[in-house]
């Protein structure tokens, strides 16, 4: 059986958003990126919620 991984982006307040809806701080400088990449380069199947996966429908193309 395969394991289950959850991730979510939050400020260390526990938000997911700011004041005006964004959640732009989540924006990773290159070592958190690199992290994550390498954290997540095992994961055969990604699981968004329609907002996210609306986010992230622009890289289908």
């Amino acid at each position: 059986m395969g394991k289950l991984i959850y991730a979510a982006h939050t400020s260390v307040d526990g938000y997911t958003k700011d004041g005006s809806g964004s959640f732009d701080f989540t924006a990773p400088d290159e070592e958190v990126h690199e992290f994550v990449n390498t954290s997540l380069n095992r994961v055969g199947t990604f699981l968004f919620g329609r907002r996210m996966y609306e986010t992230m429908s622009v890289w289908e193309t």
